[in-house]
């Protein structure tokens, strides 16, 4: 049969080792937590970046766009009034000179629809990339979260441990096996 004592002893023994090994666990799984949320902030922080590149080249395509749309319009004016004075018309007055007028109108309208969209479109990657950052800083905000809280476990677990085998020696000695 084991003495009482060594049973104690081994009781204290087991259970410090196992607070030990549970507040190592503990910070073990929050360190790779943050390692995790670190992760997740650096991706983020590159979705910004595709994200701001992408509004820069949407609104670059808008331009080329609208002036590509601007130089067709402009050969279109010209060959009306082409089609015009071949007619026999006044190019220069009444209805001709009207009808490219209102020409130029509609395409500077034209022009300016191109270039709203592409606004449009980079002002979603504008806020994408403000959604990115703002995630990237709450994953940032969380590793820290799991470190603290990681490092608090850990403590926690070691005072629990000594508490636990405080108690067993002081029911041992109130027994009298440690004397």
């Amino acid at each position: 049969m084991v003495d009482p004592g060594t049973m104690a002893v081994t009781a204290m023994v087991g259970t410090a080792i196992g607070g030990a090994v549970g507040g190592l666990g503990a910070k073990e799984s929050a360190d790779a937590a943050a390692g995790a949320a670190r992760y997740k902030a650096g991706v983020a922080l590159i979705n910004k970046q595709v994200s701001e590149q992408n509004a820069s080249w949407a609104l670059q395509a808008g331009e080329a766009q609208a002036e590509g749309k601007g130089l067709q319009a402009r050969q279109q004016i010209a060959q009306e009034k082409v089609v015009q004075s071949g007619s026999g018309f006044d190019v220069n007055s009444g209805t001709g000179e009207k009808v490219r007028s209102d020409m130029s109108t509609v395409a500077a309208y034209d022009q300016n629809v191109i270039k709203w969209d592409a606004s449009k479109t980079a002002y979603g990657y504008e806020v994408k990339a403000a959604t990115d950052t703002a995630e990237a800083n709450l994953d940032q905000m969380t590793a820290q979260q799991d470190e603290t809280a990681g490092t608090i476990s850990e403590i926690g677990s070691f005072i629990n441990a000594g508490s636990s085998v405080a108690s067993k020696w002081s029911q041992g000695s109130k027994q009298g096996m440690f004397s």
